[in-house]
């Protein structure tokens, strides 16, 4: 006798996986496609020009002594961290072509996306330099770019130290707001302190950098508009303890 709900059983479908944005495919003739946009977006448009490879050098220069700014030696400075610079659009072309990743027309924003094994080392081939995601400071501390998603000690306490910074002033409570008379201040206390909690619940994230480039435009009154472009740079920082070329985590 056949089981009917056997028989009836509806298979999972085999999926297909960018593994850099994560989008999921059920047809490997999505999955072709998708790849067929990314290697357009990589192509010089006529709005772009080729620029010298002193100039994209000195880009290349740019971006590090930005990124490098963001790592301090201050634990309250480990965590999401972003950087926006000003840049064209040839010139994040003269350094990213090749690594293009995602277009939105709308906002007219290009994205790269970075991170697994090999995250770092491609990156230190673009921007010609291996050190461009760590400095080192006295009392053999060394602050990196977190691109090791099985470092699971780093990227905890990173997360965890972003508690410190300020607080985002659209989530505080709104001071003219009146408490409930017929609410205890004890019962205030052990609700500040569950919130409180509830803050410090560790949420992993993705482990990648998020490099990209953005139009801006502007107008007043007269519809007089101006514009500009800039090159966006998101990461997580992270902080170690060097001994004789052994590491040993910051707790």
């Amino acid at each position: 006798m056949t089981d009917f709900k056997t028989k009836n059983k509806t298979l999972p479908c085999k999926t297909l996986e960018c593994k850099l944005c994560n989008k999921i495919y059920k047809r490997p003739s999505g999955l072709k496609k998708h790849k067929k946009i990314i290697k357009d977006l990589n192509t010089i448009k006529p709005s772009i020009y080729i620029l010298p490879e002193k100039a994209i050098e000195e880009t290349r220069q740019m971006l590090v002594y930005h990124i490098k700014e963001k790592l301090k030696q201050n634990s309250r400075h480990v965590g999401n961290v972003s950087v926006t610079i000003g840049g064209t659009e040839s010139q994040f072309f003269g350094v990213f072509k090749g690594y293009i990743h995602n277009y939105f027309p709308k906002s007219g924003t290009y994205k790269c996306i970075f991170k697994g094994a090999d995250a770092y080392s491609t990156l230190a081939h673009i921007l010609k330099d291996e050190n461009w995601g760590v400095k080192y400071f006295l009392q053999h501390q060394k602050t990196f770019v977190l691109l090791n998603s099985n470092n699971q000690d780093s990227l905890q306490e990173s997360y965890l130290n972003k508690e410190n910074q300020e607080p985002d002033p659209l989530q505080e409570l709104d001071p003219l707001q009146e408490l409930d008379p017929l609410q205890e201040p004890d019962q205030l206390n052990i609700q500040k302190s569950r919130n409180s909690l509830k803050k410090k619940i560790y949420r992993p994230k993705p482990v990648q950098i998020i490099i990209g480039w953005k139009k801006k435009i502007k107008s007043d009154v007269y519809n007089i508009t101006s514009s500009a472009g800039f090159i966006f740079i998101n990461f997580i920082v992270s902080r170690t303890k060097v001994y004789n070329s052994v590491y040993v985590d910051i707790e």
